[in-house]
């Protein structure tokens, strides 16, 4: 007779795809990750949240203004009855502030765009001619605007515009309203190129492959895959350079334009002998326009950011965020 069998069947060799099969099912399970829906949700409650704080730290800060004019710190009667008088002076710098933006973007988008592509070495000679001269401008007219103050920039453009036109007048403005605009359109264009350059150059180079691949033309790559993609990476920078842009035209006090500052400083402080209120008043009017104008914009990038790329949307759950406990997913 032969040996009796083992009671026990032997023990299966290890590595096999049953043992892989039973390891996975004997590990914990994974958490389930939210669903899109909750994140949504969860985003628009934080955006709501951020914009309750701001408007309550807001809230708080003119409150203790009011509070010090109650205390008779300053005259709040007086401020009161001066804020009708403050709109026109502000819709002066907001006139300054918007206008020159607007015609510096025209100007930033091409010089961001050649400074987004500098020339290849391996260029034909009839392109180096043109394009290294063209690119050499672009990176200096950034580098001279960024790398000098704004109130150098305005003294030579106030002089320019003094030795070669003194005279002039348009629109009703006077040679020092012209050579003041200017001078903040030359600044916020090298500024403005400079956050298209960064943006140009964030976005994938494998559209460009793909387009290419496709058929399209170089313009209609640009106005097609680069600009519209450059400009939603970008429009948090485009718009805290409004916002420093708006603070800029304060310097154009010094030439004699009738902004905020100059209004608040000559009227207020100086003729009405009220250098507190006219800070007052500056703090109330810079407040309510550059606050509102960055929570604007702040929701519109949120809503309209490429997924992956840009300002991310936070997943902290507030308790992790201030207290340091709590799952963030």
């Amino acid at each position: 007779m032969g040996d009796a069998l083992p009671d026990t069947d032997p023990a299966p060799s290890s590595g096999g795809p049953a043992d892989v099969v039973a390891a996975l099912a004997a590990s914990p399970p994974r958490p389930p990750r939210r669903s899109v829906g909750a994140r949504l949700r969860q985003a628009l409650w934080a955006s709501r949240l951020s914009v309750l704080f701001l408007s309550t730290g807001v809230g708080i800060a003119l409150a203790l203004i009011v509070v010090m004019g109650i205390a008779g710190l300053y005259d709040l009667s007086y401020v009161i009855q001066e804020l009708p008088q403050g709109v026109a002076p502000a819709k002066t710098s907001l006139e300054f502030a918007t206008f020159t933006y607007l015609f510096g973007m025209v100007g930033a988008l091409g010089l961001g765009l050649i400074r987004a592509n500098p020339p290849k070495k391996s260029l034909p000679l009839r392109q180096k001619v043109w394009r290294w001269p063209l690119y050499g401008f672009a990176s200096g007219y950034v580098a001279a605007i960024r790398g000098t103050p704004f109130l150098v920039q305005m003294l030579i453009t106030l002089n320019v515009f003094l030795l070669e036109a003194p005279q002039f007048a348009y629109l009703g403005w006077s040679v020092f309203y012209w050579s003041g605009f200017f001078a903040l359109l030359i600044n916020t264009t090298g500024y403005q190129a400079e956050a298209f350059r960064a943006g140009f150059q964030s976005v994938d180079a494998g559209q460009i492959e793909a387009a290419k691949a496709v058929g399209l033309g170089r313009f209609r790559i640009f106005f097609l895959i680069t600009l519209p993609q450059g400009f939603r990476l970008v429009t948090l920078p485009l718009a805290n350079e409004w916002i420093s842009n708006f603070k800029t035209a304060t310097v154009l006090s010094i030439i004699g334009v009738v902004e905020l500052f100059y209004w608040s400083g000559r009227n207020v402080a100086v003729f009405d002998g009220k250098p507190i209120e006219a800070f007052v008043l500056l703090v109330f009017f810079y407040l309510i326009i550059n606050v509102t104008l960055s929570r604007v914009v702040t929701y519109l990038e949120k809503v309209r950011r490429i997924p992956g790329l840009g300002t991310p949307t936070s997943e902290l759950t507030m308790s992790s965020r201030f207290f340091g406990f709590g799952s963030g997913r």
